[in-house]
């Protein structure tokens, strides 16, 4: 069947060369039926690699219409430098780029919710509950980056008298120290991260080292969370109805008058 009028999804994860799943592929697999066209994925440090699935969608003739989606938790040099500059070597710098996932629209009432249903399972105020964001980081940080204490401003606007603090696995501040930065009787842990791989299996658990004792409630990595698809449906189809009805908006030049242009 002729590809001609359809769309195609391509999610963007950052990837590792160590083994830890495949969370762009398990994302795509979960909004293929749901999407009318091509559903596929590529990574920024593994394979597929973006360059490599772009050139195949190009030959496939499935490029034309294309939006991406950044699997990422944050707008940094991969989203803001090179993907873009990957998009337009392909000669795809028309592509319709969505926000990374922080930047989708529900994104904080979705944090928010899940934040309120842990403090119920656990009886906890949210006056008494310190909520660590757990991003990748970069082993360069010495501060959180602005866009991270934006995000944390957000979720207290919406969950009031609760405490939000940033602890990278890479950089600073980093996880290992969140101790030193709570004084709260409750402890939350988000791990901004896509999926289930190295970082949230061993990495995170080795540095909050948690005790029998404390009362703390780790969240499952925001990649997985089974919301997060319609999140990026919804937005997704909401760029393409835009891509789409634009352009009938853009009014047709006025015919020139050749009495006007006549010299007087």
């Amino acid at each position: 069947m002729p590809y001609r009028g359809k769309t195609t999804l391509l999610i963007v994860a950052h990837g590792t060369s160590a083994e830890g799943g495949n969370p762009a592929g398990e994302l795509a697999n979960g909004l293929r039926a749901r999407w009318n066209g091509c559903v596929c994925h590529a990574y920024m440090r593994s394979t597929p690699d973006l360059a490599s699935v772009l050139a195949d969608l190009k030959t496939q003739g499935k490029a034309g219409r294309l939006v991406v989606v950044p699997l990422f938790f944050s707008e940094g040099y991969l989203v803001t430098e090179e993907m873009p500059s990957i998009l337009a070597d392909a000669g795809l710098h028309d592509a319709m780029v969505l926000p990374p996932v922080t930047g989708l629209r529900g994104f904080v009432p979705m944090v928010a919710d899940h934040i309120v249903r842990a403090l119920a399972l656990n009886t906890w105020q949210a006056g008494e509950t310190t909520l660590f964001l757990v991003p990748h980081g970069l082993k360069t940080l010495t501060e959180p980056l602005a866009e991270q204490i934006w995000l944390a401003q957000r979720i207290i606007n919406v969950v009031p008298e609760l405490s939000v603090r940033v602890a990278n696995v890479e950089g600073a501040p980093s996880l290992t120290d969140w101790r030193s930065m709570t004084t709260s009787r409750n402890n939350m842990f988000l791990p901004l991260l896509a999926g289930g791989g190295v970082h949230a299996r061993f990495d995170l658990p080795e540095m909050m080292a948690l005790d029998a004792a404390e009362r703390a409630h780790v969240l499952a990595p925001l990649g997985t969370w089974g919301e997060l698809p319609d999140l990026i449906l919804r937005q997704a189809q909401k760029t393409t109805r835009q891509a789409a009805v634009l352009p009938s908006h853009i009014p047709e030049p006025e015919p020139l008058d050749p009495c006007r242009l006549a010299p007087s």
